[in-house]
């Protein structure tokens, strides 16, 4: 160029439809023509489960080494003593003390050894601190709008703000005075709460007594401890053989309770996302010299009706980017969507999973587990030994449980164990280049890396991608480092 160029950019208008598992975005210019649409998938719903199954291993490696230290204590006689008055009495008989500290409220049972002091003042949470499943959305929200400003030259950003009404939800005529006064109120606790609903019945068979409250969705699949998810159920509805725990389809009649605790869980995480969401948008706007607005929901539905757009995440956030402005028309519309995932980046974990121990009667399986886990469809030792007491006497049963071959329980190690360093993570956009000595022609293929394969043997670890193929590592290398790519698109179909 022999002249200077004006710094003249057009305005482009970037609107941010905000969502727990699918993010739409979309941009227009000063004449309301559609320059892009996109959606972002998340993986949110994974990350209470990521933490939960973290938490699990964490405390059995601690249980683990407590464990360790008192097997070695009983062998070098350094048991602790027992006080006089502070003896514990345990099913099992052991040396055991109750100590009282400074900062815990109750007392701590230390058994066989003594451990160090326990440092209860030091738990605490930063100011704004949020879950980390409301962290990780706040993140994909921005990591989306950065993505958007890498292509386009954006001015100004709009962003819809999301709050839902639980009340109002469960209840359209709700009155102002009926908000202070929630399922709960006059109850001392859920079970007294559980038992008036049901008039003391358990919710399938109809006895008159409730034993148990039974979580509708399971702990261990993200359900919650709300009065919605809980079901006050009987003994036999319960562990019996054609209980919730026992038979899939006792547990499959309860699923309109099952859908509105999973309603109220998913709403309740975007609220409490918006207020963090929108001073971290807000910041980043101040910051590049962008124009920042929020809009509500019913400002986008009536942009929807005033251009007859259809009902879509990409195409809300187009809509969302017109609220506002003057726009005469929308004529122009890309003919395709433009979809980004998250992949979670690496994993430093040092446990990939853990095995369950099995009992044998020969070569055949007959039992998983001591006691049955959640989810075990296999029998575990103590009902296959119930089950064989039935038909057999006590000699018998001793003699059978003495003839079983136990396998015991093994954990398996990632690659990380062994100090062995991946050059590849999840989401990385990789290259893959083989070249045919005898054709004399080089294979080529881009794609995301979804999955690592990593065996003891280093030239047959492998980069998975679709699912379903797979690429010998060495003939990779990484093109562009990420968690949130671009994997396709797709064609826009107006209605």
């Amino acid at each position: 160029m022999k002249y200077d160029t004006p710094n003249g950019v057009q305005d482009v208008f970037a609107g941010i439809d905000s969502g727990r598992e699918n993010i739409g975005s979309g941009a227009s210019n000063e004449d309301g023509d559609c320059l892009y649409l996109g959606e972002l998938k998340t993986s949110n719903k994974s990350i209470k489960m990521k933490i939960t199954e973290r938490a699990g291993f964490r405390k059995e490696r601690r249980r683990h080494d407590r464990q360790n230290k008192q097997r070695k204590a009983r062998k070098d006689h350094t048991e602790i003593q027992n006080g006089n008055a502070d003896i514990c009495r345990t099913t099992i008989s052991c040396k055991s003390v109750q100590i009282s500290y400074p900062a815990a409220e109750k007392s701590v049972t230390h058994k066989i050894i003594r451990g160090k002091e326990g440092k209860f003042a030091n738990r605490h949470r930063d100011e704004g601190w949020i879950t980390p499943s409301a962290r990780q959305l706040v993140q994909m929200h921005m990591n989306d709008l950065k993505s958007m400003c890498k292509i386009l030259p954006i001015s100004h950003v709009t962003l819809e703000r999301v709050a839902f009404d639980f009340q109002k939800l469960e209840n359209e005529n709700i009155k102002a005075w009926e908000y202070g006064k929630g399922k709960l109120y006059g109850y001392d606790s859920p079970e007294e709460y559980i038992h008036d609903v049901q008039g003391g019945k358990c919710l399938i068979c109809g006895k008159p007594h409730i034993d148990y409250l039974h979580h509708i969705i399971p702990r261990s699949k993200g359900g919650s401890n709300k009065v919605s998810n809980l079901a006050g159920l009987c003994y036999d509805c319960h562990y019996g053989p054609m209980g919730v725990h026992n038979c899939q389809d006792t547990q499959d009649r309860l699923p309109e309770l099952k859908n509105e605790a999973n309603k109220q869980y998913k709403v309740s995480l975007l609220n409490s996302v918006m207020p963090v969401l929108i001073e971290e948008m807000d910041k980043f706007c101040k910051a590049n010299s962008i124009i920042f607005s929020i809009c509500e929901g019913h400002d986008t539905a009536k942009v929807r009706d005033i251009y007859d757009l259809q009902k879509d995440h990409c195409v809300d956030g187009f809509a969302i980017s017109l609220v506002g402005r003057n726009v005469k028309s929308v004529d122009v519309m890309p003919d395709r969507i433009h979809q980004k995932q998250r992949y979670k980046k690496k994993s430093k974990n040092i446990i990939k999973k853990r095995n369950c121990r099995e009992y044998y009667d020969g070569k055949k399986l007959v039992a998983v587990n001591r006691h049955k886990g959640t989810d075990q469809k296999a029998d575990s030792l103590e009902e296959y030994m119930n089950t064989y007491a039935e038909t057999h006497t006590a000699d018998e049963c001793k003699k059978h449980f003495e003839s079983l071959t136990v396998k015991p329980a093994k954990r398996t190690y990632t690659f990380h164990k062994e100090g062995r360093i991946c050059p590849f993570h999840i989401g990385d956009k990789v290259r893959y280049e083989k070249k045919n000595k005898i054709k004399g022609n080089t294979k080529v293929e881009t794609f995301i890396c979804e999955g690592i394969r990593f065996p003891k043997d280093e030239n047959k670890a492998k980069v998975e991608h679709n699912k379903t193929k797979s690429k010998k590592m060495k003939f990779c290398r990484v093109l562009e480092p990420g968690c949130t790519p671009y994997i396709d698109y797709r064609k826009l179909v107006l209605i």
